[in-house]
């Protein structure tokens, strides 16, 4: 199966970078072909319509139409989307061939705050919800980042240790009945 995943911030070392790398690995590690789109890749200029598409944003746009499934891994600014993935999204919602109709989506999140990104990832399910992505229910934050993740962005707390591979699982489930491959 292809996977994408997508997010982290912009500042080297966030937390969700590391979160996402952890992931990425995890899928590897199940067999499956995964790319990843964070820091520099996600630095894109922002959405203006008249503008050409700049390369990165067709590189985006060719990765996530011949994917199964896509994993975000979402700073929480201010209770919502972080402004260059809000940018990623918005150049990927006008070009023709949608990839966001049908396209199960898991969504991530890491903070150093008590809530562990979930405010963030209300506003990802109305916007995924709007493009026609299928978010699955559930959805993996990781509060207390800054002391719950090792260096390589693995849980160290029990709880969300073991919600790693259920949510995997799940996700990976949604994806086979959405997506089945041949």
């Amino acid at each position: 199966m292809r996977v994408a995943l997508m997010g982290g911030s912009l500042r080297p070392g966030s937390l969700n970078t590391r979160l996402l790398r952890h992931l990425a690995g995890q899928l590897e590690a199940r067999g499956h072909e995964v790319s990843t789109f964070a820091g520099e890749a996600l630095r894109l200029p922002l959405y203006e319509d008249a503008a050409a598409i700049p390369t990165g944003v067709q590189a985006l746009h060719e990765a996530l139409r011949a994917v199964h499934g896509l994993v975000i891994v979402s700073p929480e600014y201010n209770a919502g989307i972080p402004g260059h993935l809000k940018n990623a999204v918005d150049w990927l919602s006008t070009l023709k061939s949608s990839p966001w109709h049908g396209l199960p989506v898991l969504l991530c999140a890491a903070s150093p705050g008590a809530f562990g990104g979930a405010r963030g990832l209300v506003a990802w399910r109305t916007t995924l919800a709007n493009m026609g992505a299928l978010a699955l229910p559930e959805a993996l934050t990781v509060p207390h980042a800054d002391q719950q993740l090792d260096e390589h962005g693995a849980p160290t707390d029990a709880r969300t240790a073991a919600a790693v591979p259920k949510l995997l699982d799940a996700f990976l489930s949604l994806v086979g009945r959405l997506r089945p491959q041949p």
